[in-house]
């Protein structure tokens, strides 16, 4: 694991513990670390903050697990967090202008995200087909944009954590959505959400939309050609009628 030089750091107690478990970076109770213009490379490390950390402008890359605890504090400010595993916010966290990134890494096929939490951009991407289970009765909020993506064959896969209960998606702002698997998850308290033609839509998802269908752009069409038909027959016959010329 490496670490950029932080900005930032009064009182801060940064454990990094490794062994048969994964690596884990932590910013205990009472610490405070700010990134700044500096990164934080986490290799895989479980991200753990009970103290305040700030992200900064770059943020940080490779985060396995991500846990605020209820005493912890993340401040997205413009940064990127990119995290390949869980994120469980029973803190607080403070999105500003930042983009979460939720992506394939660290060997994960799956994780769960819990706790309450407004983004500011939020986006889940897969190459290689991954399982998002959002914990049921959760909100979370996206406050700028939601991107959703999976890929041909490996779609990206929403559940809630108890079948037929739904979790809950706030989408206040735009979203982009395709080569995606949902079920019981409501996106009625904010924006709708329309899937691309690659996906699936499952049970108790009000609030999410599948593709607008091309029939009726083409029924339009049709239409249109029908009535440009019969003018033309209207026209041709009313020449045939009318008397020749003296």
């Amino acid at each position: 694991m490496r670490r950029a030089t932080l900005a930032t750091v009064v009182a801060a107690v940064l454990v990094v513990a490794t062994g048969a478990s994964a690596a884990e970076f932590s910013v205990g109770s009472g610490a405070s670390v700010d990134l700044g213009t500096g990164s934080l490379d986490l290799g895989c490390a479980d991200l753990t903050v009970g103290g305040t950390l700030s992200a900064g402008t770059v943020g940080f890359a490779q985060a396995r697990d991500v846990t605020i605890d209820p005493t912890g504090l993340v401040n997205g400010n413009s940064a990127t967090l990119e995290v390949a595993g869980d994120w469980d916010n029973a803190g607080s966290f403070n999105a500003g202008t930042s983009t979460v990134k939720m992506v394939d890494g660290c060997g994960l096929a799956s994780a769960v995200i819990a706790g309450d939490t407004t983004f500011a951009n939020l986006e889940m991407t897969t190459s290689t087909g991954f399982l998002y289970s959002f914990d049921s009765g959760s909100t979370q909020t996206v406050t700028s944009s939601l991107t959703l993506l999976g890929d041909t064959g490996n779609l990206l896969t929403i559940r809630s954590t108890l079948d037929g209960s739904a979790a809950f998606l706030n989408v206040q702002g735009s979203s982009s959505a395709d080569f995606v698997d949902v079920q019981d998850n409501d996106a009625t308290g904010g924006n709708a959400i329309t899937l691309g033609p690659n996906s699936v839509l499952g049970t108790n998802t009000p609030g999410w939309f599948p593709a607008a269908a091309l029939v009726p752009a083409l029924g339009a069409l049709s239409l249109g050609a029908l009535a440009l038909g019969l003018w033309l027959t209207g026209h041709r016959t009313l020449r045939r009628r009318a008397p020749a010329d003296a």
